[in-house]
C-alpha cells in the first residue's frame, strides 16, 4: 500500500511538471508568434511609406525642367494637367503672377510650405497636403528667377488604391502632428489619448508602432509610422494600417493544438511506462543498471523527440508562412515603384532610387542590366558572398527564393522589367531570432524531462525503501542551493560559450547566424591568436619557479613558531589586495626612470631597464608580478602539506641519520606529490587566465610581447565585438587547459591524484 502512494506521489509529481512544461511551451511560442507578425505588419508599413516616397519623387522628377528654366512652368503644367488641383507662379514675396487657368486659395503663400519653398536650395520638393477634407500631393519648387512654382495634384487616391490592391490592408491617414490630427473617414473609433500615445512613440523609435485597441468588432491592433514633411523636419501625418490577431490566431491555435496533443500522449505514455518499468522492478529486483536507465529513459523519449520536432522544424515552418506572405507583398509594392522610374526616365540614377528604398524598409535591393550590376547598396564583394539556396518561379514573373548573405539567411524575390533585372532581400534574422528563443527553451525543458527520467527511475528502483528516498531528497534539498549556484554560473555559461562558438555573435548586430566551425577554421589561420598562445606558454614558466620559491618560505616558516602566524598574514597580503591597485604599485617600481627595482639595480652598477617598454623584459616584467603575487596562497597550501606530514617519519630518518637533503628528497617532497599536484594544477590554469597586470600595464604591447591568449580572447569579444570568435578561442583554450592538466596527472603518478577521489 506503502509503494502504491509512493507510485501515485510520483505519477502526480511527473504529470504536473510535463503539463506545465507544455503549457509554457504553448504560451512561450503564441506570445512570439504574435511578436513576430506584428514586425511583419510593421515591414507592410514601411513599404507604403516607400511607396509614397517613390510616389513623391516622380512628381520632384515632373518639376525637374523648372530647376534650369524658370519659363518651362506652362509645360509642366500641360504634363501633370490630368491630376491638378490647382496650379499657381508666385514671385518671391507671394504675389501671384499666374493661375493657368485654377481657381487658387488665397491663403496658399502664408502656407508653411510657401514659406519653406522660399528657403529651400532651389530643387523641386513633393509632400502630402489636405485639402477640402482630401488628401493630395502638393509640390513646389523656387526657381532661379525667385519666382515660386506650387501644384496640388490629385494622386494620392492611386497610393490608397495600390494599398488595398497589393497590400490587403486599408490605409488610415491621420493627418496633422500628435496632439492635433484628423481622423480619417471610416477609420474605427479609438481614443484620442490611445493615439497620441501611439503617434508619439512611432516618432520617439523612429519606426512603426502598435497598440491594442477594442471595438464591436472585437480585438484589433493598429499600427502606425509617422510621416514627415518635405524638410524631413516637422510630423505632418501617420500611416496607420488596422489588422485583427484573427490573422494569425488560427495558425497560432494550430500551433496549440500540436502542443497539447503532444504533451498529453507523451504524459501517457510516460505514466504507463512508468508502470510497467515498476512491475519489471517488482519482478527482477536485481535488473541491470543499464536495463533500468533505458526504460527511464524510453519513458520520457516521445516527450523529448516531440519538443525538439516543434522547436527545430514545426515552429520555425510556421513562421516562413508569414515572411514569405509579407516579403512577396512588399516586393509586389516595389517592384510597382521600379516600373513607373523606368517609364518616366527621371534624372534620378538607380543608385538614389536604391539608396531611398533601403533608408526606409532596411532591405537590400539589387538592379543588374545585361548582367552588369547596374545599382545595389550592397558592394561588390558583399554580393559576391550571396549564396542562393533555393528559388522558385510565381506568379507575374517573379521568382522567390532563399539565400544567405555572409552566413545571414534572407528571403528574395526576382523580377525582371523592361530588360531590367530587379532583385530584394529581405533579412530573415527576426525570424530566426525568434525561432532562436524557442529552442533555448525547448533545450531546456529537454534538460528538465531527462532530470525528471532520473528522478523517476531513482524512486521506482528504491521505492521498497521509502527512507533511502526520504534521505536522499533531504541530502539533495540541502545541496541544492550549491547546485543551482554551479549550474547558472558554471555549467550555464560554459553550455552557452559552446553555442556562441557555433555562430558569428556580436551585441551590436541583430543577426547571429549559425556558422558551422568557421569560428575554429578562422582561429588556426590566426598568427595572433597563435602568438598570443606562446606568449602565454613562455609565461607559465614562472609557476615552477613559484612554486619552488613558495616551497622554499613554507619550510621556513614551518620551523618558526609563532613568528610564522605573522609571516603567513604578510605573505598572503597580495592574494587579499586589489589587483588593480597593486599592478598600478608595480608600474612605479618597473618605472625606467624613477622605479625602485632600476634604483636597486643601479646600486650595483646594472643600467636601467625599460621593464614595460621593451619587447625582450615586457614579458618577463609580468612574470615576476605572477611570482609575487601566487607566493601567498602556494605558501600556505605547501605549510599544511608539510604540517600534514607525520614527525615520525623525520625522527626514524635522524636515528638512522639521513642527511637534510636526503630527508627532504627521500621523505618531504614524495609525501608532498598531492599537494604539489593540486598547486602546479590550479597555478597553471590561473597563468594562462591571466589578465590584469597585462590590462593596466601593456595592453598586449609593445610589439604583441606581452599579447597573451585570455587578453587576446577578451579584445575579440569586447573591442572587436566578435562574441562568437571569441568562445571559440574560449573553448580552444579549454581543451588545452585539459590536456595539460591530464598530462600534469599522468606525470605525477596516480598515488598523487588519488588522495582527492
Amino acid at each position: 500500500m506503502k509503494h502504491n502512494k509512493l507510485l501515485i506521489g510520483l505519477f502526480i509529481f511527473v504529470a504536473l511538471l510535463m503539463l506545465s512544461g507544455f503549457a509554457i511551451l504553448n504560451i512561450y511560442a503564441a506570445d512570439g508568434y504574435s511578436k513576430y507578425a506584428r514586425e511583419n505588419e510593421a515591414s507592410l508599413l514601411k513599404s507604403i511609406k516607400l511607396n509614397y516616397l517613390n510616389l513623391a519623387a516622380d512628381i520632384d522628377n515632373a518639376l525637374y525642367p523648372l530647376v534650369d528654366d524658370p519659363q518651362a512652368a506652362g509645360s509642366v503644367v500641360e504634363n501633370l494637367s490630368d491630376d491638378i488641383v490647382f496650379a499657381a507662379l508666385y514671385d518671391y514675396d507671394g504675389k501671384l503672377l499666374e493661375d493657368f487657368g485654377y481657381s487658387v486659395p488665397d491663403d496658399l503663400p502664408s502656407s508653411i510650405f510657401f514659406e519653406n519653398l522660399t528657403f529651400s536650395s532651389g530643387l523641386p520638393r513633393a509632400e502630402i497636403s489636405r485639402f477640402n477634407d482630401k488628401l493630395y500631393i502638393q509640390a513646389g519648387i523656387l526657381t532661379l528667377d525667385d519666382t515660386v512654382f506650387v501644384v496640388l495634384l490629385n494622386r494620392f487616391g492611386d497610393l490608397l488604391e495600390n494599398t488595398l490592391e497589393i497590400y490587403d490592408r486599408e490605409l488610415l491617414v491621420y493627418y496633422g502632428d500628435e496632439n492635433s490630427f484628423k481622423t480619417p473617414a471610416g477609420a474605427p473609433e479609438i481614443d484620442k489619448a490611445t493615439l497620441g500615445d501611439l503617434f508619439r512613440r512611432t516618432m520617439n523609435s523612429q519606426r512603426p508602432e502598435s497598440a491594442e485597441i477594442y471595438s464591436s468588432n472585437g480585438e484589433l491592433i493598429i499600427n502606425a509610422l509617422a510621416i514627415y514633411d518635405s524638410d524631413n523636419w516637422d510630423v505632418i501625418s501617420f500611416f496607420s494600417t488596422v489588422t485583427s490577431p484573427a490573422l494569425w490566431k488560427r495558425s497560432i491555435d494550430s500551433l496549440a493544438v500540436f502542443i497539447w496533443v503532444s504533451g498529453i500522449a507523451s504524459l501517457i505514455f510516460a505514466l504507463f511506462f512508468l508502470y510497467i518499468y515498476f512491475k519489471k522492478v517488482q519482478k527482477d529486483p536485481k535488473m541491470k543498471k543499464s536495463a533500468r536507465f533505458l526504460y527511464g529513459l524510453t519513458a520520457f523519449l516521445p516527450a523529448i523527440v516531440l519538443v525538439a520536432i516543434f522547436s527545430y522544424s514545426i515552429y520555425g515552418e510556421s513562421l516562413i508562412g508569414i515572411s514569405e506572405t509579407v516579403a512577396l507583398k512588399n516586393s509586389r509594392g516595389w517592384f510597382g515603384d521600379v516600373e513607373r522610374f523606368l517609364e518616366v526616365k527621371s534624372p534620378e540614377s538607380p543608385s538614389e532610387f536604391i539608396d531611398r528604398s533601403r533608408e526606409t524598409t532596411g532591405a537590400n535591393f539589387v538592379m543588374r542590366q545585361g548582367g552588369s550590376l547596374l545599382a545595389s547598396n550592397l558592394t561588390q564583394k558583399r554580393l559576391s558572398n550571396l549564396e542562393t539556396i533555393s528559388s522558385t518561379a510565381i506568379e507575374g514573373g517573379i521568382v522567390k527564393g532563399t539565400a544567405k548573405l555572409n552566413d545571414v539567411l534572407h528571403t528574395y524575390m526576382t523580377r525582371e522589367i523592361s530588360g531590367i533585372e530587379a532583385t530584394v532581400l529581405y533579412e530573415e534574422t527576426s525570424r530566426e531570432n525568434t525561432v532562436l528563443s524557442i529552442q533555448f527553451f525547448a533545450i531546456g525543458m529537454i534538460l528538465t524531462l531527462l532530470v525528471i527520467a532520473v528522478v523517476s527511475g531513482f524512486i521506482i528502483n528504491n521505492i521498497q525503501s521509502s527512507i533511502l528516498i526520504k534521505r536522499t531528497f533531504i541530502g539533495y534539498g540541502f545541496l541544492m542551493p550549491a547546485l543551482v549556484h554551479l549550474i547558472w554560473w558554471a555549467v550555464g555559461p560554459m553550455g552557452f560559450a559552446l553555442f556562441l562558438a557555433f555562430r558569428r555573435w556580436s551585441i551590436v548586430d541583430a543577426a547571429k547566424p549559425f556558422v558551422g566551425l568557421e569560428n575554429f577554421i578562422e582561429i588556426f589561420g590566426d598568427f595572433k591568436f597563435w602568438n598570443a598562445l606562446k606568449n602565454t606558454a613562455v609565461y607559465s614558466i614562472y609557476v615552477p619557479i613559484g612554486m619552488f620559491i613558495s616551497l622554499l618560505l613554507a619550510i621556513a616558516v614551518n620551523k618558526l613558531g609563532k613568528l610564522s602566524i605573522v609571516l603567513r598574514v604578510l605573505y598572503y597580503l597580495p592574494v587579499v589586495t586589489a589587483g588593480v591597485a597593486t599592478t598600478i604599485v608595480w608600474r612605479w617600481i618597473f618605472n625606467r626612470d624613477f622605479g625602485v627595482l632600476n634604483f636597486i639595480l643601479g646600486l650595483v652598477g646594472i643600467k636601467p631597464i625599460a621593464w614595460l617598454e621593451s619587447p625582450q623584459f615586457a614579458l618577463i616584467s609580468m612574470m615576476i608580478i605572477g611570482i609575487w603575487s601566487a607566493i601567498g596562497s602556494q605558501l600556505l597550501i605547501f605549510l599544511a602539506g608539510l604540517q600534514g606530514i607525520p614527525k615520525d617519519f623525520y625522527d626514524a630518518a635522524s636515528v638512522d641519520g639521513a642527511s637534510k637533503s636526503k630527508i627532504f628528497l627521500k621523505i618531504t617532497l614524495p609525501l608532498l606529490k598531492p599537494t604539489s599536484l593540486f598547486v602546479l594544477v590550479t597555478s597553471v590554469i590561473g597563468s594562462f587566465q591571466v589578465f590584469t597586470p597585462i590590462y593596466v600595464l601593456t595592453q598586449g604591447g609593445p610589439l604583441r610581447s606581452t599579447d597573451v591568449v585570455f587578453y587576446h580572447i577578451w579584445q575579440s569579444a569586447w573591442v572587436d565585438m566578435r562574441m562568437g570568435y571569441a568562445a571559440a578561442q574560449s573553448w580552444i583554450l579549454f581543451l588545452l587547459l585539459a590536456v595539460l592538466t591530464f598530462v600534469e596527472f599522468k606525470l605525477f603518478g596516480k598515488e598523487s591524484w588519488q588522495a582527492y577521489f
